[in-house]
């Protein structure tokens, strides 16, 4: 399968990026990051180019780190700095790819492509994970599904109403909104459930049982798969202001054509002091997921196996528009930068 290469990839949380090395294969790319002594991440390919080795089996010593095989040495630049085999002479060739990291958001994003192309600008706005006025949990999960798959999910929110007990509403599922203005690498899907009573989720936290409001679902996909949704509730006609704010942040990362890296947030706007409340909604959170989500989505990658799941021609329904136009997005993009 092939992937956009110049595009930025959430790679890990910046906690998870230490002085101890972390491998991770993206985009079907095995790569090792590390923080040097600066503080700055380092990102090399983890192999090396003498016996193929994983460079993340080895040592760090100082910036440099030591292949555990033969003990060559490469810098954060990916050149070799010591063979301490022969003569000592360092190989043309004996050197390893470096990445374009930056992080933003706390998090790392990684650059596969040409590094001269890495424009900052061009990371899609998830300020509201630092932002001083919001409080927030995160996780990481893995899914053994395509990371396309799990995309198509967050945007069809209808599901909620049929395998999320907490999401589910008396009244049947969300009214879809189409789009009026597509971007060209952004996708909306709105979903909402004007004036009607809260589902348990909003009841856990805190909003009146009997009590109607608006309650929104608002997602945001950024190309190639980077998705923030807006959901919250307030009372009928009222601005959203002055109700619930709960943006969630999904960063969807393929590792393998059928496995993926789940960057997941929770933020709130309001009881941010309240560290019980923080810990259930983190523990909610990764279970609805996990237990709910994870098993029908990694069905239906068993189901389809290796297939791409345009190519079987599924049958599509209205709230399926935004899902179908990410993947035309995503597939125009490949075809770009393919001929270019």
């Amino acid at each position: 399968m092939a992937y956009i290469k110049n595009t930025w990839y959430a790679a890990a949380w910046s906690h998870e990026i230490t002085r101890d090395m972390l491998a991770r294969t993206i985009a079907n790319e095995k790569i090792v990051f590390y923080r040097t002594e600066s503080g700055e991440v380092a990102a090399l390919e983890d192999r090396c180019p003498h016996r193929f080795v994983p460079l993340h089996l080895g040592k760090l010593k100082g910036d440099i780190v030591e292949c555990a095989y033969h003990g060559l040495c490469f810098d954060a630049s990916g050149a070799c700095t010591l063979n301490p085999h022969g003569d000592g002479k360092i190989p043309r060739a004996a050197r390893v790819k470096a990445y374009k990291v930056v992080e933003k958001h706390s998090i790392a994003w990684l650059w596969l492509g040409e590094a001269e192309r890495a424009d900052e600008s061009l990371i899609a706005d998830f300020s509201v994970l630092t932002d001083p006025s919001f409080q927030t949990v995160s996780s990481y999960l893995h899914v053994r599904a395509n990371y396309q798959l799990i995309s198509d999910n967050l945007l069809d929110l209808s599901h909620g109403q049929y395998i999320h007990p907490m999401f589910a509403n008396a009244e049947g599922p969300p009214r879809f909104e189409p789009e009026k203005e597509p971007a060209d690498h952004e996708v909306w899907a709105k979903f909402s459930r004007p004036n009607q009573y809260p589902n348990k989720y909003f009841q856990m936290l805190g909003y009146p049982s009997d009590q109607r409001g608006d309650h929104r679902n608002f997602m945001r996909w950024s190309s190639p798969s980077l998705l923030l949704l807006d959901v919250g509730m307030t009372g009928v006609g009222r601005p959203v202001e002055e109700g619930l704010s709960i943006p969630t942040s999904h960063l969807l990362t393929p590792e393998t054509d059928c496995t993926t890296h789940y960057f997941w947030a929770m933020s709130r706007d309001f009881r941010q002091e309240d560290v019980a409340l923080s810990e259930q909604l983190l523990r909610v959170g990764v279970a609805v997921f996990d237990d709910e989500d994870k098993p029908v989505i990694e069905a239906q990658q068993r189901m389809i196996d290796n297939s791409e799941l345009m190519s079987l021609n599924p049958v599509l329904l209205q709230t399926d528009g935004p899902a179908v136009r990410a993947r035309r997005v995503v597939e125009a993009r490949l075809q770009a930068e393919q001929a270019s």
